[in-house]
């Protein structure tokens, strides 16, 4: 009973310490690579639709020049009723000033690029959600995969233990005279075969590990002990996939298109400017203010064919992005059925594992009797206990297959979207 308390204990500290999935969630949220990226460009966004919708207020400028001339020039334009005796001219001459123009009419142009910067900022909001729908199942997938492989790694190393077991055993038994020396040699040659697996599982693990960090973004990150993820269930029917933000965000890029094509055909309009603009001539001790204010109207007649293309170029952009969400539909959709797949698949191979298991089991235990009176060859028995692991590594790979296909479907339904940190 005292042993089985400290044994508890034990299970209990090392569970306490273990790291979880949705901790490594949460340390990603905040800390992520990706997910800051897709911060900024939201505040990207924001400063980029300002910047545009300033361009409806034009811009004011100050201007000025400092010129020698080679002798005297008039200070300021000649203007009738003409008299030379006061004209003022000067070699240096300095002007200072001010500018202000403003669009009144560009075709529309102005008012649409306000428009699409708005329906862009819209979009990097959705692509900062779908990153962070990505980048969860990625942690989420990497977690389960390295607990598949540290289950497999268990596995083998208990096989492992058993092997360098029966080489002590066979190893007696050939100084008893009761087994053959060639036996041993066949032991040790599935010792280094199965030490070479262990090392090559190691490996992986290790790499998954330090993909894991570069996710989340904290290499000094102690993924030493993994805590085990629940199990988890999902609905395999009645998804809706109009609010997904994939279509959304290809909705969102049609009305950016569709307002493209509405600036192309403005073109065709002439564009309207309010100018307006005060300055000072200062020379030879004197100055001259000066001002004028006026509508400029550009009109562009011909620019051979300029303009048509580029309308027709939008055109063809706006029949792409259709297209573009059609197949986008048709893909998820597609992307659904093949989680839904996998899930059944993997339920129906753990089924079939359990059993398989109890029964190479009890063929592996008959085997090792077999070879222990001499019925039978070592081979049969290796190959019976080699079955034995391969069914339940395999036994492992589907129950987090299972679970991957399960974040899969969740991430194809853009559930992880809605995590917060």
């Amino acid at each position: 009973m005292y042993k089985f308390l400290i044994f508890c204990l034990i299970v209990l500290l090392t569970e306490a310490n273990a790291i979880t999935v949705n901790q490594l969630v949460k340390q990603a949220l905040e800390k992520s690579p990706y997910i800051k990226e897709k911060q900024l460009e939201v505040y990207k966004s924001k400063y980029e639709l300002k910047q545009v919708k300033a361009n409806r207020f034009g811009k004011l400028e100050v201007f000025s020049s400092l010129f020698r001339y080679e002798d005297d020039r008039i200070l300021y334009p000649i203007s009738p009723p003409l008299n030379p005796t006061n004209l003022v001219g000067a070699r240096n001459q300095f002007i200072l000033g001010v500018n202000y123009s403003v669009p009144i009419f560009t075709g529309f142009k102005t008012i649409e690029n306000i428009k699409i910067s708005s329906l862009k900022k819209d979009i990097s909001k959705i692509d900062y959600a779908l990153t962070k729908n990505q980048l969860i199942y990625n942690i989420k997938s990497t977690y389960t995969k390295i607990l598949e492989l540290q289950k497999q790694k268990e596995a083998i190393e208990n096989y492992l233990k058993a092997l360098k077991k029966l080489k002590e055993d066979i190893t007696l038994a050939v100084k008893q005279g009761k087994k053959a020396e060639v036996d041993i040699l066949k032991v040790e040659a599935k010792i280094k075969e199965t030490e070479s697996n262990v090392d090559k599982i190691e490996n992986s693990i290790s790499y998954l590990k330090y993909y894991l960090k570069s996710l989340i973004g904290n290499e000094n990150l102690d993924l030493s002990k993994l805590e085990d993820v629940k199990k988890e269930d999902i609905r395999l029917e009645n998804f809706d996939i109009k609010t997904l933000e994939k279509i959304k965000k290809l909705s969102i890029l049609e009305k950016i298109q569709n307002k493209k094509v509405k600036i192309a055909k403005g073109e065709y309009f002439p564009k309207v400017y309010f100018l307006a603009s005060a300055q000072r001539n200062i020379g030879a001790g004197e100055y001259k203010d000066l001002w004028q204010v006026g509508i400029k109207i550009n009109y562009t007649i011909f620019d051979f064919g300029k303009r048509k293309n580029e309308y027709l170029k939008s055109k063809v952009e706006l029949s792409k992005i259709s297209i573009q969400k059609q197949k986008t539909i048709l893909n998820i959709k597609s992307q659904i059925q093949k989680a839904i797949s996998e899930i059944k698949s993997a339920e129906s191979k753990i089924k079939a594992l359990e059993k398989q298991l109890k029964f190479l089991k009890k063929i592996e235990e008959i085997e090792e009797t077999k070879y222990k009176e001499g019925i039978s060859d070592l081979y049969d028995y290796l190959y019976a206990k080699a079955q034995t692991i391969s069914a339940e590594s395999s036994y492992y790979t589907a129950i987090y297959e299972k679970q991957r296909a399960i974040y899969y479907l969740k991430y194809i339904l853009e559930e992880y979207k809605h995590e917060e940190n």
